[in-house]
């Protein structure tokens, strides 16, 4: 071998081993980066789980209030609803009745039985007169009209008791059995939307709902209130609300905002959510049971 080609053989050799030199080099930089990379991905992926974990805490425990007594889908029955115009023009209704009657053709004779309901499950409002569960009130005897919190109306709703007003207004007639199933079934679902919103909506807690209307009677003052229907419902139509503030202010009624008694801190206040579920699931199992005997 001639002194050329053994030059040319060293000099061969020379660019393989640099390239080996860069080949390494740029695996171990590869691989650096593949490492950050790895452990930047498992930082966010923890951060994400987490805070997918929180979120997914929150939804479940507002499934678990819409659980197996959801019947029909009453969150879209609600969205179609035609409410009335601003300013109101014509009386407007809507009851317990007419709920558990949409879409449902009721048994023959439950007329009767379903007019009750709307002792404790009506709005009224229109040019005359407003009111709540059957107590309405001429527009210019009204004095006042009153809002209560959408928790304050949680509170309401896991203290109140309403299977034995439904149990005590409704006459042992053929019917009373469906009547009072598909009453139950309604409130409990509304009662689970309610509690959907204000977990969904931690702001929603400090939301004023027209609740109490104030009115001059022949003797003394008295009180329309809503009750575990009427009050959640104006709670889950915030449009039906502001027809009813409008109509007030047009009419010089002073609507008097109520006590914020919203917990503030968000984990006691879904400590206390949970209580309040907790009663309201009792409520429901309760009545489950009075309907079945």
């Amino acid at each position: 071998m001639g002194m050329k080609d053994r030059l040319e053989q060293m000099k061969q050799r020379a660019q393989e081993a640099g390239k080996m030199v860069v080949d390494v080099g740029v695996d171990a930089a590869k691989e650096k980066r593949d490492a950050a990379v790895g452990l930047a991905k498992s930082k966010v992926d923890a951060t994400t789980g987490f805070v997918v974990e929180k979120r997914d805490g929150a939804v479940n425990f507002a499934s678990d209030a819409k659980t197996a007594f959801k019947e029909g889908d009453l969150e879209e029955l609600l969205k179609r609803l035609p409410l009335p115009a601003s300013p109101v023009q014509e009386e407007w209704q809507w009851s317990l009745g007419k709920l558990i009657t949409s879409g449902n053709k009721p048994p023959l004779g439950t007329g009767m039985l379903l007019g009750l309901l709307d002792n404790f499950g009506t709005i009224d409002i229109g040019p005359e007169e407003v009111g709540f569960d059957g107590s309405t009130a001429k527009w210019h005897k009204v004095k006042a009209i009153r809002t209560r919190s959408l928790d304050g109306i949680i509170q309401k709703l896991s203290t109140d008791s309403f299977t034995e007003s439904i149990e005590n207004l409704l006459p042992l007639v053929p019917g009373r059995g469906w009547v009072s199933e598909k009453a139950t079934s309604a409130i409990f679902t509304i009662w689970a939307m309610v509690a959907d919103l204000a977990i969904r909506d931690p702001e929603a807690g400090r939301r004023q709902v027209v609740c109490e209307i104030e009115y001059k009677g022949w003797i003394r003052t008295k009180e329309a209130e809503t009750g575990f229907f009427t009050g959640p419902v104006m709670a889950l139509l915030p449009n039906l609300d502001q027809v009813f503030r409008d109509e007030a202010a047009r009419r010089g009624v002073l609507v008097e905002q109520a006590e914020q008694t919203t917990i503030e801190n968000a984990e006691a206040r879904v400590a206390w959510l949970r209580e309040k579920h907790a009663a309201i699931a009792a409520k429901r199992e309760a009545a489950r049971k009075q309907i079945e005997y």
